[in-house]
């Protein structure tokens, strides 16, 4: 005997497939997919992208390492992004690690060497740079010579900078530490407490 399914039955099932196909074309986007630039400029950390979510419990275990501009592609390019969080929204590296901006800086100089910066690493590097993500603006980016010759990457005049305390992607244990070091926005505004 020949069973019959009726309409409404048939319609459920389509639409639960449809709107599953949607939720999982839709879950691998971020808001890190707008305007880009770019500029000459600096070093940064090599790894892939990833999808961590901020935290800011656990023990730091290493720090980033500076990428020597090795990479045998000479087409690379070093893309800033944006991370979105408890926060608000804030500029990593490619590898979604947070940057952060010494309020004691000046715009044409660093203020962070020997142990500062091994505490936080500056963000250099020899490949050309561009910044990807919601509110970012690409002029925004630019460079600065350090004393040992290596260019450092600026936002908005802002050196840039890791905290060594940040172990993983998005995490944001350096913002506000010594009143000093802070978040950087997309707009190059300084992230002292309030969001973007």
């Amino acid at each position: 005997m020949l069973r019959t399914t009726s309409l409404r039955t048939l319609g459920l099932g389509l639409s639960l497939a449809a709107l599953a196909t949607f939720a999982a074309a839709c879950s691998d986007s971020s808001d890190d997919s707008s305007s880009t630039g770019s500029k000459t400029a600096s070093t940064a950390p090599d790894s892939a992208d990833s999808g961590s979510k901020p935290d800011s419990g656990s023990k730091p275990d290493s720090s980033p390492k500076p990428d020597s501009g090795s990479k045998s592609d000479s087409g690379s390019k070093l893309v800033l992004k944006t991370a979105k969080g408890s926060a608000g929204i804030w500029l990593t590296d490619p590898a979604g690690r947070t940057l952060y901006l010494n309020t004691e800086d000046k715009k044409t100089a660093s203020n962070c060497y020997d142990a500062c910066a091994k505490k936080w690493p500056p963000l250099t590097t020899t490949k050309p740079v561009t910044v990807s993500g919601k509110y970012t603006v690409p002029s925004n980016l630019g460079t600065i010579k350090r004393t040992d010759g290596t260019k450092q990457v600026t936002y908005g005049g802002h050196p840039l900078y890791y905290y060594t305390g940040d172990t993983a992607p998005q995490q944001i244990r350096g913002q506000g530490i010594d009143n000093k070091w802070f978040l950087i926005g997309p707009i190059a505004n300084i992230m002292n407490g309030s969001k973007p």
